[in-house]
This record gives structure tokens, C-alpha cells and sequence, in this order.
């Protein structure tokens, strides 16, 4: 840039300058060249980026210790924030999901856990509760405990805080997927969603591929599943919480 811009000065000065003075101008600008030369150059490079800074554009995103408390509320609701606060200031990571963004899975969690009211904090895909199951579990120097899933070690008030009274099998048998969907747990087929709110008297509402369907449906529905997994034909996963887009 800095040799074109030398170059047209030049040009200038030989059609408007005596010959004295386009003479000295010239000398000017072989000096100059020369200096540049000298240089390398190196004007017309660009600025190299900070070490640093190129250190953190390059780094790729580790993905080994993935984010497993999920704090799902409103923004400005008071309980929310007093939950994310807790999580904060034990320096527990945490992603805090704004259910206005996710009306569906508003209505969704509300049906499956019975909790009409945020935040529904969620550890490790199952739901532990709100805002007073979290102080409990802090008071009884348990959270952590929760947090890094170490289930077997916990005391029975914070198993009965988790509501944690049996284990549940994975299978994918007809009758498997009745009971756990009557359960509140979700069964993601495809990426998705598959659950049962119960509703008064035994009835209530089955969702099933993207569509709801009569309750008296589940045992129909839990058999085609089930034939579906045998023949390998979907990908299922159980979870405590709905498929969320985050």
C-alpha cells in the first residue's frame, strides 16, 4: 500500500514539478523503497491477533464435563432467582432455561410432575423439585452429593426430598412402558416425546409422535413401541425431563 501510494506521488510530481525538484523527489522515493525493502514489508501485513486471544478462537469447546443441572422458571420470578443464587454460590454450573421460549415444555413439565409453579430444577435428567427441595438438600450438605449422582450416598431425607424409592428398568417391553409412563416418565422416540398425564377417575392423556391420544390408547400404543425397539426401528431413551432444545 504504502509503495502504490509513493508510485502515484511520483507520477504527480513528473507532470507538475521542474526538473529540479523531480529529480530530488525521485532520490526520495529510491530511499524510501529501499527502507521499506528493509522492512520486510511490513505495512502491508495485517496485525497478527493477541496470543491470547487467538488461544481462546481456537480452542474447541470441551464437551467432557457437560452441564447436568437444568433450572427451568420465568425471568424476574423471584423463586428462580433465589435458586439459581443457591446453585451460584456453591459453584455448582448450571443452565437456567426460559420458559417463556418454551411454552410446550411449560405445560408439558407441569402435567408430568404435578407442579403447577417455577422453577422445576431438573439433575442429571430427573426432576428434584423447586426452590424447597433445593434449600433442604443444601441444608443437609447434600446438593453436591445430588449433583455429582452419587445417588447411593445419600440419607434417607434426601432420598425422601428426590422422592427416590426404586429403581426403574430400561426395558422396552409393552408392560415396561405402561408402567413407566404412568410413572410421569418420558420415553424420547426419535427425538420425541412420549408421556402420559394422568387425569381424574384413571383417565388422562397420552402423547405420542408429535400428537395426543385417547388414555384407553397406552396399552396399544406401548405394544406398537415395543415392536418398533424389537425390530430395531427407532432409537429410544427414558428420561425425568422433557427434550428441550437448548
Amino acid at each position: 500500500m504504502l509503495r502504490d501510494l509513493l508510485r502515484k506521488a511520483q507520477s504527480m510530481a513528473e507532470k507538475h514539478l521542474p526538473e529540479g525538484v523531480r529529480e530530488t523527489g525521485r532520490k526520495l522515493f529510491e530511499q524510501v523503497q529501499e527502507r521499506a525493502a528493509a522492512l520486510g514489508g511490513r505495512h502491508d501485513a495485517p496485525p497478527e491477533p493477541p496470543v491470547e486471544e487467538a488461544t481462546l478462537q481456537d480452542e474447541p469447546l470441551d464437551r467432557s464435563d457437560p452441564i447436568v443441572v437444568v433450572v427451568f422458571g420465568y425471568p424476574g420470578d423471584a423463586a428462580t432467582d433465589r435458586v439459581a443464587a443457591v446453585f451460584t454460590a456453591e459453584g455448582i454450573p448450571f443452565r437456567r432455561m426460559n420458559l417463556h421460549d418454551q411454552p410446550q415444555a411449560a405445560r408439558q413439565i407441569a402435567g408430568v410432575t404435578g407442579v403447577m409453579a417455577p422453577p422445576y430444577v431438573y439433575v442429571r435428567g430427573r426432576f428434584w423439585g423447586g426452590e424447597g427441595e433445593v434449600d433442604g438438600l443444601r441444608a443437609l450438605g447434600e446438593l453436591h452429593t445430588v449433583v455429582a449422582g452419587d445417588l447411593a450416598g445419600l440419607s434417607d431425607e434426601a432420598r425422601r426430598i428426590g422422592k427416590l424409592r426404586e429403581e426403574f428398568d430400561d426395558a422396552l417391553t409393552a408392560e415396561n412402558i405402561i408402567l413407566r409412563l404412568r410413572r410421569g416418565h418420558i420415553l424420547t422416540l426419535d427425538d420425541l416425546d412420549c408421556w402420559f398425564e394422568p387425569g381424574p377417575e384413571g383417565q388422562g392423556r397420552l402423547f405420542y409422535e408429535g400428537a395426543p391420544r385417547a388414555a384407553d390408547e397406552l396399552a396399544e400404543v406401548a405394544a406398537e413401541i415395543a415392536a418398533r425397539s424389537a425390530a430395531g426401528d427407532l432409537r429410544a431413551v427414558w428420561r425425568f425431563e422433557p427434550a428441550v432444545s437448548i
